[in-house]
């Protein structure tokens, strides 16, 4: 038996065993090492969250919620540190939910002790102190203190991304870090969020059976938040009012008491001071003293006047402000959100353990099958050139069982090499390979490695199949032949006219080398078959590979250079005072960095799938003027590339939401506000769109659906210097102002989505590596095999005078014939295969656009020709070695 051919066979098991179990387990791993941090720290199902604060009727209503099965009260309060633009997320020590990691010193044990996350290790150390303030202008922290100790460093499983921990409406508007006090250090007595655990929950982190129960009954109990935060504002609202009407009787008569006093005081001035003239004339010095002492009462009166003014302008600012407090009632809200939406990097990870299943569901079926049809042929053949020596057994009394032994064994040997080899790389190596590429910007840090035997059984059945099946039939098969036939060589394939041969003109111009080639390659069709499957599996196997690449990059290339040209959304609150609302707009108006700015209404909403507890974020965008928003965004129809335009009879969506949604133009879709008001929106049109979800509609249309009148709430800014610096810088200083609520540049989408590609170049890198050494082994097996049984055809040639690279090119020129077909239709195959695998790859929120680079299919060919040049050079060598005699004699 041959040791070249048991290798190659057993390398095609084991990449095809690695790549299965590899892709296939890495998946439920990732969600395996999550489950257990999860459990480590007691995170809590859902997060409560109001946008003023907890009253005591509050905390009382939801304790009695029945489905809560435990409640958290916290504290949480964003700020900033001292002289930069950096925001921290400062929250209260969890107690017994979302329990926060120490990684380096202990918890807070004052008032004025800090732990910070440990992101921030290296940048800040043990012992030293930070100084936090507050994000707006003229506005406090909301801490008893501003300077603390930072006494430890921790991890927590809310904020699981290093890069990206979340938004916030201070500084840039994205968060620097996050970090735990102790609650007596907050200002506020009342809490401002709550986590929660449910009752009558099962199931791991990302199953379905977790996901949807907790999903259903956080939209069982919205409903009843919305009702319970009705109640309260109305509540708030009607002590508003009584405090109001008191508060303008009051400043009323105090204005009318105030006005009178002020006028008697004048006219008591006027007259003191006549007479203090005509007594000074009269030089009567006991009345001027008199005059004098009256003029001081009148001075004193003046300035209990001036108080009692002083005190009315405070009243009336008190009462201003009351009235500011009853407009923002407008805005209070009581929300609550499963894991998926509150934590962020909890729905990213789990996105990202679900692209892999995808791979794990298609790449591995292809690629095993490439190797099976190899391993399966090459049994097949190698039993069916040993017939010479089966046939001498049985001659010499050997039992067909003994004769076949020798066979099973071998492709059983090969089996179990190919199986063990590639389990353990499988359920090792290839995991952790992609666990670091996509854990880069994750807080995990070591993969849960479980052993999975369902899928080595699976593995070693395949193999088995291919191997020892192959083998079992191809020798049962000759075994059926009577011994003194089977000691005979095999009749070679009866030859016949090729269709090539009628085609008089091409034929009469061959010479005898490519003619005899010709017919060689119609006379072993299995063969041929089997070479130019291989090569073009193997081929489409690299085009896919490079091909993920290629689509994802085309993502931010195409979103950000042709569609999205603004830099940033600021944000504003229409219910603030005027006069901030004035100083929110003026940063954008007045800015020397602005090169273009317009207003719209700005808001985030969601929509949802039926039977899927995942929710789709999108940004809803209202232009003031309809015509200027394609300075901002090219609106363009996702199948003619024909610009769009905003109509009054429905609105524009992405093409990503309108896939999710499985809707069309002229059906409805349902969206959600954030405490689940629900509104239906007609598709007008849908607009090509590579990364996020986005509606777009005019103000007529935005009135009818959400049946209240238009007011814009932001703008789109195009900058002069859009470097992330200056963006930053901007958004800072705009996030300053009490009016501002929010700002969305286009660089932190951009900076998400180069980091989800950045992932998938070292897990890429591997399906790459894996298909060109597939191709590789393939071609040496295929090769080989063609060489081993054509031993004495390429004898003969040697003993007729042949040179030896007309006797490799015998060989060879067929094996580049067929390698240049299968490389033609792996290009086809692979452009499919890649369309199929970019469906199921790319995260919700983005979308790929179709085909592939030029440089992919050349890349890929080249790669081929090389393999196939360094096989040529391997066969080389073993062609040159044939010992001619005893090939020519081996059959005596």
């Amino acid at each position: 038996m041959s040791l070249g051919r048991f290798l190659s066979v057993s390398a095609l098991l084991i990449l095809g065993v690695f790549i299965l179990i590899g892709l296939n387990v890495t998946g439920p791993n990732m969600r395996q090492t999550a489950q257990n941090a999860y459990d480590k720290s007691n995170l809590a199902d859902a997060k409560i969250t109001t946008s003023t604060y907890l009253s005591q009727s509050d905390q009382t209503y939801l304790k009695n919620l029945k489905q809560i099965k435990q409640l958290n009260f916290g504290h949480s309060k964003d700020v900033l540190i001292k002289k930069t633009q950096h925001a921290l997320r400062i929250e209260s020590v969890p107690t017994s939910l979302s329990k926060m990691t120490l990684t380096k010193g202990h918890r807070p044990e004052t008032a004025n002790q800090i732990v910070l996350s440990d992101n921030l290790r290296g940048k800040y150390h043990l012992n030293e102190s930070i100084n936090l303030t507050g994000t707006k202008k003229q506005t406090a922290s909301g801490l008893k203190k501003s300077t603390f100790k930072i006494v430890g460093f921790v991890k927590s499983t809310e904020y699981l991304k290093k890069d990206n921990i979340g938004n916030t409406t201070a500084g840039t508007g994205q968060l620097y870090g996050f970090a735990y006090l102790k609650k007596q250090a907050f200002s506020a007595h009342n809490p401002n969020f709550a986590r929660v655990s449910f009752k009558n929950v099962s199931g791991n982190a990302y199953s379905q059976k977790y996901e949807n129960k907790v999903s259903k009954i956080v939209k069982s109990l919205q409903p009843k938040m919305n009702h319970h935060n009705k109640l309260e504002t109305a509540k708030l609202r009607k002590k508003i009012n009584r405090k109001l009407i008191t508060g303008n009787q009051t400043i009323k008569a105090s204005d009318s008491k105030l006005s009178t006093a002020k006028s008697t005081l004048q006219v008591a001035q006027k007259k003191l001071s006549t007479q203090i003239e005509q007594v000074e004339a009269s030089g009567n010095t006991a009345a001027l003293t008199q005059l004098s002492a009256q003029a001081d009462q009148l001075n004193e009166q003046s300035k209990t006047l001036k108080s009692q003014k002083s005190a009315l302008l405070k009243a009336k600012n008190n009462l201003q402000q009351l009235q500011d407090k009853k407009k923002q009632l407008n805005n209070m809200s009581l929300t609550i959100q499963g894991r998926n939406d509150y934590n962020e990097g909890y729905n990213n990870y789990g996105e990202d353990a679900q692209r892999i299943d995808s791979l794990g569901k298609s790449f591995p079926a292809f690629f095993f099958l490439i190797a099976i049809l190899v391993s399966f042929t090459t049994m097949r053949r190698m039993v069916e050139e040993k017939r010479i020596e089966m046939g001498t057994l049985r001659a010499l009394g050997y039992s067909k069982a003994e004769v076949m032994r020798e066979f099973l064994v071998y492709s059983f040997l090969a089996a179990l090499l190919g199986t063990v080899l590639g389990s353990f790389l499988g359920l090792i190596t290839l995991p952790r390979i992609i666990f670091k590429a996509y854990t880069a910007n994750f807080t995990f840090n070591k993969l849960q490695l479980d052993f999975h035997p369902w899928y080595i059984v699976l593995s070693f059945l395949i193999a088995f199949l291919s191997t020892v099946l192959a083998s079992w039939l191809a020798a049962r098969k000759e075994l059926k032949t009577d011994p003194a036939q089977l000691m005979l060589p095999k009749p070679p394939a009866s030859g016949s006219r090729i269709l090539l041969e009628r085609i008089n003109f091409i034929w009469r111009h061959l010479n005898f080398s490519y003619k005899v080639t010709a017919r060689n390659l119609f006379r072993y069709k299995g063969r041929m078959l089997m070479t130019i499957v291989g090569v073009a599996g193997a081929t489409a196997l690299m085009i896919t590979g490079f091909g993920i690449k290629d689509s994802l990059n085309t993502i931010v290339t195409r979103q950000f250079g042709h569609i999205s040209k603004y830099d940033i959304v600021t944000a504003y609150n229409p219910d603030e005072s005027s006069q901030n609302i004035k100083r929110a707009k003026n940063i954008v108006r007045d800015s020397n960095n602005v090169k273009r700015f317009d207003g719209a209404y700005f808001a985030n909403v969601y929509a949802t799938r039926k039977g899927d507890y995942a929710r789709e974020n999108i940004s809803i965008t209202v232009p003031t003027d309809s015509q200027k928003l394609n300075r901002y965004i090219k609106l363009q129809d996702y199948k003619s590339s024909k610009a769009l335009k905003l109509t009054n009879k429905g609105a524009i969506i992405s093409q990503k939401l309108a896939t999710l949604q499985n809707v069309s133009v002229g059906d409805k879709i349902k969206i959600h506000e954030t405490d689940g008001t629900t509104h239906k929106i007609k598709v007008a049109g849908i607009t090509t769109m590579y990364a996020g979800h986005y509606i777009y509609m005019n103000q007529h249309y935005y009135s009818k659906v959400f049946n209240k009148k238009f007011q814009s709430n932001a703008y789109l800014v195009i900058l002069k210097n859009s470097s992330r610096k200056q963006v930053n810088n901007f958004a800072a200083k705009f996030n300053r102002q009490k009016a501002a609520v929010q700002t969305v540049q286009s660089q932190e989408t951009k900076s998400t989505i180069t980091n989800i590609l950045s992932n998938l170049n070292n897990l890429i890198l591997v399906l790459v590596l894996s298909a060109s050494l597939l191709s590789l082994v393939v071609l040496y097996t295929l090769t080989n095999i063609n060489i081993s049984e054509r031993v004495r055809e390429l004898s003969t040639l040697k003993v007729l005078g042949f040179y030896p690279n007309e006797v490799l090119m015998y060989i060879y020129r067929e094996t580049n014939i067929l390698t240049g077909i299968g490389i033609v239709l792996g290009l086809g195959v692979g452009y499919v295969f890649h369309g199929y695998i970019m469906k199921l790859l790319p995260p919700a929120t983005a979308m790929v656009a179709p085909g592939l680079s030029w440089s992919n299919p050349i890349i890929s060919v080249i790669l081929m020709v090389i393999f196939s040049f360094a096989v040529m050079m391997m066969m080389n060598y073993k062609i040159k070695n044939i010992d001619m005699l005893e090939a020519l004699k081996s059959v005596d």
